[in-house]
């Protein structure tokens, strides 16, 4: 299969030898506001508290600003209406581990190597090893490494699984704790708090994670069901056994079998787990402002992907590049910015660090801007259009490979490496990805293989000049 897909990129580099160049053009256009009232200029907040919110897997359609028919997030409604919510946010891989720690450096999972739990070694001697940024990039900075170089208190609170120290999220952090294995808010917002609560003086960085929307995390008190079909007496249940059975299901036979009613009590337990962790939060938040923290503060809330819900034959997330396991909520609240704004632009996950820095007044080092292949999206919260493709890859498991790049316009790839095959889409005409346009459009191909193969070639420069090795 390397060596079909090295043919492949060979003919295209060729045929892109002959194409202008790759170049991202700026221009102004006007942020939507919520309110009505149109843009203006973000304050940059010096010296501000930073508090990162990650739930796994939110997808941004579990927002009911976003899309979801059920009024289930009133506090993040709220935020939204307080700051900027971004509805073309999306993340560079589609499952935890790699995508969780893109977002903590700024980098594509090509370039931090954070790819799955276990890596294929450099060489034959070394076998399977396991996946450490100690070994894959021992002087990447993180976000929370940049700003404890600054003066930060630095906390991290993640629920287990993925996020388990080992894999380097605990570089730069005063604190780190990933305890248990999907772990939710219930568990990590406690330790977070009391955290806080020693260092009300002190400047902070607190990233607060869980995996509360989880097929793998049922709430200690357990769920209503209140949001399944009426009547419903199909055979699922709603359990993490179950739901693990399905996955594996999914990526062994590539699909499974869910009648309607099937996929309408999968989104219903999700939905009800969505319910609860927006009312965690809004406790978090009541509890955050009555510590009576020393500076402002900058929110920002996120997932690291998203989730199905058999829109393409499987459920969970990790084997596929489309939409409903990338499209993430976004919202980002900046002391003295009011009332909120919608930014359209579509923006990835790897922006949100350099975004951070800029937002809190912070100059990375050399090294640091060198590293990060995200950029700031202060010019979009700011009505000033950013026309910024998202590249996208998961090679889950070792059980796929696919590569995608998502076009600022409404284009889509999706490359899938195993089969040799590519599938195109209009996502401005088909925004659920069902109509493959692969056989129509051969033109079109061409162009965003070209921008694929690209964007891989700048991956493999960047890595070896960063590395040093040939």
């Amino acid at each position: 299969m390397m060596a079909l897909y090295k043919i492949k990129k060979g003919l295209i580099i060729i045929a892109a030898s002959l194409c202008v160049g790759y170049i991202l053009y700026l221009f102004v256009v006007r942020v939507v506001p919520i309110s009505g009232h149109t843009a203006t200029r973000v304050p940059i907040c010096q010296g501000c508290n930073v508090v990162l919110i990650a739930i796994d897997p939110f997808r941004a359609d579990g927002l009911h600003v976003l899309g979801n028919q059920r009024t289930i997030t009133p506090t993040l409604d709220r935020l939204a209406r307080q700051g900027y919510l971004f509805t073309n946010a999306f993340a560079v891989s589609s499952w935890t581990l790699p995508s969780a720690m893109s977002l903590m450096t700024g980098t594509y999972p090509s370039q931090h190597k954070i790819i799955n739990k276990e890596l294929i070694g450099q060489t034959e001697q070394q076998g399977i090893v396991p996946a450490r940024l100690a070994d894959t990039n021992p002087g990447m900075e993180t976000l929370a490494s940049i700003l404890k170089s600054h003066g930060y208190v630095t906390g991290g609170f993640a629920g287990g699984a993925a996020l388990d120290p080992s894999y380097g999220f605990d570089r730069g952090f005063d604190r780190y704790v990933s305890d248990g294995d999907f772990e939710g808010l219930q568990t990590t917002q406690p330790k977070a708090l009391d955290f806080i609560r020693s260092h009300v003086h002190d400047r902070l960085f607190i990233f607060l994670h869980g995996f509360d929307v989880h097929g793998q995390y049922i709430p200690p008190e357990g769920l209503t069901k209140k949001y399944i079909p009426p009547g419903y007496n199909g055979m699922l249940t709603g359990s993490k056994d179950e739901q693990k059975a399905l996955r594996e299901e999914g990526v062994k036979q590539q699909s499974i079998h869910l009648t309607p009613l099937d996929v309408g009590f999968l989104r219903g337990i999700y939905d009800e787990k969505v319910e609860r962790v927006d009312a965690q939060i809004a406790e978090f938040l009541a509890a955050y402002k009555a510590l009576h923290v020393k500076n402002k503060t900058v929110f920002i809330f996120t997932s690291d992907h998203g989730d199905e819900f058999y829109e393409h034959g499987r459920i969970d997330h990790g084997m596929t590049l489309f939409d409903e396991v990338i499209h993430v909520p976004l919202i980002i609240v900046v002391p003295g910015v009011s009332p909120g704004y919608r930014v359209t632009d579509q923006v990835r996950n790897i922006d949100i660090m350099p975004t951070i820095l800029s937002l809190v007044g912070l100059v990375p080092s050399p090294e640091g801007k060198r590293q990060m292949e995200g950029v700031s999206i202060i010019p979009s919260m700011q009505g000033e259009h950013q026309r910024l493709d998202l590249f996208a890859e998961t090679s889950y498991r070792y059980a796929t490979f696919e590569r995608a790049v998502r076009t600022w316009d409404g284009w889509k790839l999706i490359y899938d490496q195993n089969a040799s095959t590519d599938h195109i889409f209009n996502l401005k005409r088909d925004p659920a990805e069902l109509s493959d346009l692969i056989w129509k459009n051969n033109a079109k191909e061409q162009e965003l293989m070209t921008k694929l193969f690209l964007w891989t070639d700048m991956i493999e420069k960047s890595v070896t000049g960063r590395n040093g090795r040939p």
